[in-house]
């Protein structure tokens, strides 16, 4: 009987003091949209850029219309110029040089339908928008992998059109875009490249205290039973 309650203890403690909550029972993560059905604060790391555009990522809602529109806080990242170093490096830009972090965790609202969208500028002109979902670029077109930070400089991503979800609950996913509007563009898919994971839910006080009383009751049991024998 001891040894069961000791069990019980030990189980409900762990879950307590290191458990977290499960992920969002229903989500879409990838080119068909970003949605949960919970609230859900999802982290991004920036991986890297390439190529003479100068992008910012943002978050956008997608609207029932199918327009986007801008949410607060939603920048992501940010080129404040082209690349490093220009072409002496292949227009490569890296954080805390030709890339600003702005705000890398975001709060997804429930019910919500959400996108990423890569807007880019060259010379100082607007050359049109990306989202992660196809569906909202031109022609339908896909231009953000899932699951991979794209291929080599100008040569297109072999398989780019299986890579297109991913599940941010089993730990980061990589998201790359190719930043071209147009069919024209290479499909290297390597322009702007990031990570997204779930930020698991923090343990609450309630859960803190059953772990603590959870630990001390087991204590107690395994003194009684040393003493005992």
């Amino acid at each position: 009987m001891k040894t069961t309650l000791i069990i019980g203890i030990t189980a409900a403690t762990a879950t307590a003091m290191f458990g977290v909550a499960g992920p969002a029972s229903a989500f879409t993560f990838g080119t068909n949209g970003i949605s949960f059905d919970s609230d859900q604060e999802v982290r991004f790391n920036f991986g890297s850029s390439n190529g003479a555009f100068q992008s910012t990522l943002k978050i956008f809602e997608v609207l029932t219309s199918g327009a986007v529109q801008s949410v607060d806080n939603g920048v992501v990242f940010e080129e404040v110029k082209a690349s490093d170093n220009g072409s002496k490096k292949g227009y490569l830009g890296t954080l805390g040089n030709a890339v600003q972090m702005v705000n890398n965790t975001f709060t997804f609202l429930a019910g919500k339908v959400y996108t990423l969208g890569l807007v880019s500028t060259y010379n100082g002109k607007n050359v049109g928008n990306v989202y992660s979902t196809s569906s909202l670029n031109h022609a339908g077109l896909q231009r953000s992998v899932f699951g991979s930070t794209g291929g080599t400089e100008g040569i297109a991503l072999q398989g780019a059109n299986l890579l297109k979800a991913g599940n941010p609950f089993s730990g980061p996913v990589a998201i790359a875009f190719e930043d071209i509007k147009w069919a024209s563009a290479d499909g290297d898919f390597n322009d702007f490249a990031v990570t997204a994971e779930a930020v698991p839910e923090p343990l609450t006080m309630g859960g803190l205290a059953l772990g603590a009383a959870g630990l001390a009751a087991a204590r107690r049991s395994r003194k009684r039973r040393t003493t005992e024998a």
